[in-house]
């Protein structure tokens, strides 16, 4: 495993983990502009609302597969000059660490989009939203620095 500079990892903190949503998804979205079917999954999934959590494990495991077999994957070779863009919404992204000890750079640009709808008509919905501030020097500050947030349920859904 490659190690992690301090530095980047300090970055990764401060931008990726600040805020911290609970999120319920649909499993099967629609895609807004093409009307194409496909997953949410990924890492960050945590459990399928309603399947006791063996059998929401197998069938991540099962979803998973699926999104991860060779005649559903694309793999790039990089060649000096490419830039690659891909929708978020229809496509599931990891990055092979097969760069040995070249440097990887990544300049990422995430575009504010839309929020998911399942094949039925629902929209995901956040139930928690909780954002950890820096650390506060407690001489200059009295009280609780922490900032707890329960988000209402999206209302930006117009399905």
């Amino acid at each position: 495993m490659a190690r992690v500079r301090e530095v980047d990892k300090k970055h990764f903190d401060e931008v990726f983990t600040r805020t911290i949503f609970e999120t319920e998804h649909p499993v099967v979205r629609v895609h807004p502009e093409t009307g194409e079917r496909t997953l949410v999954l990924g890492a960050l999934v945590q459990r399928f609302l309603g399947i006791p959590k063996y059998d929401g494990q197998k069938l991540f495991d099962i979803l998973q597969s699926h999104i991860t077999a060779p005649e559903n994957t694309v793999r790039w070779n990089w060649r000096e000059g490419d830039v690659a863009i891909w929708d978020n919404r229809a496509t599931h992204h990891y990055a092979v660490n097969d760069y040995g000890d070249q440097h990887r750079i990544v300049r990422r640009a995430t575009i504010e989009g839309d929020v998911p709808v399942s094949i039925d008509g629902r929209c995901s919905v956040t139930r928690v939203k909780v954002t950890k501030q820096p650390p506060i020097r407690r001489s200059h500050i009295h009280g609780d620095p922490a900032v707890i947030d329960y988000a209402p349920a999206l209302s930006t859904c117009t399905s």
